[in-house]
């Protein structure tokens, strides 16, 4: 068995679901399998004043064909850009082994910060990365923003819910969410809750779903094998809101043999399938003649 069918056989054997135990178990699969080579690093950057308004940049050793921006998860509760030293500095070198400048902010927590703190936040180190990545001021550079399960909802309504966000988006040459939470209906969770409210009146306001609208921005969805039912379910309805509006559909990858969060953990792994998908997406909007250097 190859390392990347037995990472698969783990992921496999945690089943359907999403819990603390899984995160955990899904962390100590790829934990000794992840290439972990340092890159150009600059960490705890201020993009606010609060102590979670902090960022992680990762530079390629070349000139970057593009900046990505991305916005962990955690469960509108909880979560990091940089966890526990492995995760998710995973991702940000893995980015910047291929080529990409990456942008890794953490974000203000429900309950103290809710709705719409978080989204605000991505709005904020958004514009700091266009405003300090090399080569990003001015759009000379493509900027591509994902978002993951709690990150994806909040890149959703940064995206979509124009007043909420209270400026201009800006230059966005694309998006990618995956296996994000869009749309708040009661009864929530107690986590849910804690960022959207106990006012099931203000829910539909506040799910970036509501906000979908007709785009030109490259959108990438994605569902993983093994989530959660309640969140497959609203990938699927964010990819039906989407071909709505657009009267297209967006490129949608399913995700086989991961679980929620085993798609962003596996990066930089053998396991490189969700990897695959991802760079095939950021190199379709990169800059091409610095692809080609």
């Amino acid at each position: 068995m190859t390392i990347s069918s037995n990472l698969k056989s783990q992921v496999r054997a945690l089943g359907v679901g999403f819990d603390p135990t899984i995160q955990i178990a899904t962390q100590k699969i790829y934990r000794p399998h992840l290439d972990m080579s340092p890159a150009q690093e600059r960490l705890d950057v201020e993009y606010g004043a609060d102590p979670r308004q902090r960022l992680d940049l990762y530079l390629p050793e070349h000139t970057a064909s593009a900046v990505v921006v991305f916005v962990h998860g955690g469960g509108f509760i909880g979560g990091s850009k940089n966890e526990d030293g492995t995760f998710y500095v995973n991702v940000g070198r893995f980015l910047a082994r291929n080529g990409f400048a990456a942008v890794l902010p953490s974000y203000r927590l429900a309950p103290a910060f809710a709705w719409p703190c978080a989204a605000h936040d991505v709005r904020d180190s958004v514009s700091w990365a266009r405003d300090h990545v090399p080569g990003a001021g001015a759009a000379q550079l493509p900027l591509i923003v994902i978002g993951q399960s709690a990150g994806a909802s909040h890149v959703a309504s940064w995206l979509f819910d124009h007043p909420t966000r209270a400026a201009p988006l800006g230059p966005v040459a694309g998006v990618m969410l995956m296996s994000g939470y869009y749309k708040a209906v009661a009864p929530l969770a107690p986590n849910l809750a804690a960022y959207f409210g106990d006012d099931p009146a203000q829910y539909a306001r506040r799910s970036p779903l509501t906000h979908v609208a007709k785009t030109d921005i490259p959108i990438w969805l994605s569902v993983a094998q093994y989530d959660p039912g309640i969140i497959a379910a609203r990938s699927f309805e964010m990819a039906q809101a989407l071909c709505v509006c657009n009267g297209r559909s967006p490129e949608f990858a399913y995700l086989r043999g991961h679980n929620h969060v085993s798609t962003v953990m596996s990066l930089g792994s053998p396991h490189d399938d969700c990897a695959d998908q991802m760079l095939a997406f950021l190199r379709s909007l990169a800059s091409p003649h610095i692809q080609n250097e």
